[in-house]
């Protein structure tokens, strides 16, 4: 065979092509093996924070429906207070299914509620309160005295004491279980 200057000849595919794309293709999977991990991670990372998001979204809808049990509460204070022509809510609320006439030693916990929403007693008292356009949330309200009185909180231009008052509000989502426990102090003005 005579060979030109300048002519080559024609490789026959053999060992070494085969392995250059034997490690191209290995290289290909290593990169999209990482790329697939990535793109776990990613997706995980969406996941979480799509779940916190829904359960602040939750929590936030729960606070809003206390808020509004807890308007609910203070215009019932106010028309039993104005109905009793002044009378502190020791005497003017007695009776009412909202108000408990002693102070509840500690903070009322998930036995309290649970006993009051299902067998009230003198001991375990809350009112249902139905919260306006129709929102999903259940509340429970009840307010204690603290005991406590001031006589010039309230100014001394018409001699008025100030007795405060607890009022603890129970919410719960019942589709999500998503509840909130609030407390807030009542200041009621009284003549004496």
């Amino acid at each position: 065979m005579v060979e030109h200057a300048g002519t080559r000849q024609p490789r026959l595919p053999g060992a070494r092509g085969s392995r250059q794309r034997g490690s191209i293709l290995l290289v290909s999977l290593v990169a999209l093996l990482l790329l697939f991990i990535g793109a776990l991670f990613t997706l995980r990372g969406v996941l979480t924070d799509t779940a916190l998001t829904d359960a602040f979204n939750e929590r936030q809808k729960a606070t809003i429906a206390s808020d509004l049990a807890l308007q609910w509460t203070v215009s019932q204070i106010e028309a039993t207070y104005q109905a009793s022509q002044g009378h502190v809510l020791e005497i003017s609320a007695a009776g009412k299914p909202w108000f408990l006439s002693t102070a509840q030693p500690q903070v009322p916990d998930a036995t309290y509620w649970s006993t009051c929403e299902t067998n009230p007693s003198s001991t375990y008292v809350c009112a249902p309160v139905t919260l306006a356009n129709s929102a999903p949330q259940k509340a429970w309200v009840f307010v204690q005295p603290t005991g406590r009185s001031d006589p010039s909180a309230c100014g001394d231009t018409q001699s008025l004491t100030a007795w405060y008052y607890d009022i603890w509000v129970h919410t719960v989502d019942p589709r999500t279980q998503t509840g909130v426990d609030t407390e807030s102090l009542f200041k009621l003005c009284v003549a004496q």
